[in-house]
């Protein structure tokens, strides 16, 4: 079962320490006779109070007493007051006055700070999905938040500056934190009356008109394109291109954009010859791994084991969790197979027959995809050896996800290539695609990002970080805790978390066991505990 990783920030409390008056000096009997009787209490620029701030603000004191000395302290030591007191953090002063060995009653003002708080989108009702952008111009405050009416915790999700984007109605509730300041709550709602109709449901299976690959085409090429879809899909021998003077390079960038996006024709192999009257191409021959009547009698069962992970992908009100149980049930259905006979490089491979190469795990998450209107293709490439992976289209940006990789032998599911920009991917695989595939930048649905996940960049951060989520997660009872990593130094970081130093920084933590194992890959590693 996959486990959601939350961030753990720990908030700074200001501590107040007993306080202590400088001894007085003994006072002689004619001094006391022309001492003052009494001496009036400093009082303050600024009442005591919570204040929403910027940052810093200064507090003056005075009394009324002519020629009367101050003393403040903030801690457990008073000090004499010279100039105003600079108050960036919630503060508690007590002071009084004195003149002629004669003091005042003591004072205590206690300051509380919030961080001022924009939040761009006003609460309401709105048509199409919103995205509220929160700052404050109060330095290191970071912003944690739920979309369900519950009250966040700094255990909530981390607020990101790519904002909140709410595509169906929701009550956003986060906190404002900053670091010895106090924490500040906010409550918003939206309304979304056009979500539902906004997300994707209707199959795109047989329209190839809305796929992306047949788009990069010419207007020759698509037409190519069209013939071997009709052709593949009555399961005919040859399709007939004979009026179209179509080129080799036609048909050969046709059959590969087809045979990339359109994973329903699981009876295909991988292969196609074609035939030339003069400078064009007549015909072309599509090459089958299975016999009509084979494909006939396995269609049904295909469909109707796809259709119940279809139906669970659509009972999901986002788009981000339509991908996950798409994702979840490919991986939990599949074992990887690197040889066997060729539906391993199929849809049907994962869907009817529990095993798959890494075109059966592609074309099997592409068939899900287009079935619940998700535009997808699959992609070729090298990533140690040759493999494929797919790309597919989610609030107008492009994702690369790479169902296999997360899939590993011998180890547990994971999200390390779960919607990863290409700048991402690229760490370890490298494109050799038949037909230019489309930029992929953007990171709002990367598991990490839509988790509120952290990845850490450096060997230091992942380590501190695996403690504080570890000891987080054991005070819950949960013995299994993973961290994602950003960066190129996996060894190292296992390394040093399977030393003995981790046993007592850990321990030093409140976590009290007696072993512990780890696994990783190359962007993750999960810690277990016992």
């Amino acid at each position: 079962m996959k486990k959601k990783i939350l961030s753990i920030a720990l908030a700074a409390v200001l501590s107040t320490g007993l306080f202590s008056a400088p001894v007085q000096e003994y006072i002689s009997t004619s001094a006391v006779a022309s001492a003052a009787t009494t001496v009036a209490a400093p009082t303050a620029s600024k009442k005591s109070g919570t204040y929403a701030a910027s940052g810093a603000f200064s507090v003056k004191l005075t009394t009324s007493t002519s020629g009367a000395t101050i003393y403040y302290s903030t801690g457990s030591s008073y000090k004499q007051y010279t100039k105003a007191l600079k108050i960036s953090k919630n503060t508690t002063i007590k002071c009084y006055a004195v003149k002629d060995g004669v003091k005042s009653k003591v004072v205590t003002l206690t300051y509380k700070l919030v961080p001022k708080v924009t939040i761009s989108a006003a609460a309401g009702t709105y048509s199409d999905p919103v995205t509220v952008k929160l700052s404050s111009t109060a330095s290191g405050v970071k912003f944690y938040y739920t979309l369900d009416g519950s009250k966040p915790t700094t255990s909530s999700t981390l607020y990101t500056t790519k904002g909140i984007t709410i595509s169906e109605s929701a009550k956003l509730r986060f906190v404002a934190v900053k670091s010895g300041w106090t924490k500040k709550y906010f409550t918003r709602e939206y309304v979304i009356e056009s979500a539902k109709t906004q997300l994707p449901g209707e199959s795109i299976l047989d329209d190839y008109t809305q796929k992306y690959a047949y788009n990069t085409l010419t207007s020759t090429q698509k037409k190519v394109y069209a013939a071997l879809f009709k052709a593949a899909a009555n399961h005919d021998e040859k399709a007939d291109i004979s009026a179209l003077k179509a080129t080799g390079s036609d048909v050969e960038k046709a059959y590969w954009a087809f045979d990339y996006e359109n994973p329903q024709f699981f009876w295909l192999s991988n292969g196609y010859s074609y035939t030339y009257s003069g400078s064009t191409v007549t015909s072309v021959t599509i090459k089958y791994s299975r016999s009509k009547s084979e494909a006939e009698k396995l269609t049904p069962e295909f469909e109707a084991a796809a259709q119940k992970i279809i139906d669970k992908a659509l009972a999901q009100d986002n788009l981000f969790d339509r991908v996950v149980t798409i994702h979840d049930a490919i991986i939990d259905m599949t074992d990887y197979k690197a040889s066997g006979p060729s539906y391993i490089s199929e849809a049907d491979g994962p869907l009817l027959h529990g095993v798959a190469l890494c075109e059966g795990y592609s074309k099997a998450f592409m068939y899900l995809c287009q079935a619940v209107g998700i535009e997808c293709i699959c992609v070729a490439g090298y990533a140690g050896e040759g493999h494929m992976w797919n790309m597919l289209k989610l609030d107008g940006e492009w994702y690369n996800m790479d169902v296999t990789w997360d899939d590993p032998v011998g180890g547990s599911k994971g999200y390390q290539y779960f919607c990863l920009p290409t700048s991402k991917i690229k760490s370890d695989h490298s494109f050799n695609n038949p037909f230019t595939v489309p930029s992929a930048n953007a990171t709002k649905y990367t598991y990490s990002e839509a988790m509120g996940i952290s990845e850490y960049t450096s060997v230091t951060s992942a380590y501190n970080g695996l403690i504080k989520e570890a000891a987080a997660n054991y005070k819950k009872g949960i013995m299994e805790t993973t961290v994602y990593i950003d960066g190129d130094f996996m060894t190292s970081f296992a390394a040093k978390v399977n030393s003995n130093s981790f046993f007592y920084d850990l321990t030093a933590e409140g976590c009290k066991f007696s072993s512990w194992s780890t696994k990783y890959t190359s962007k993750s590693l999960t810690l277990t505990i016992k």
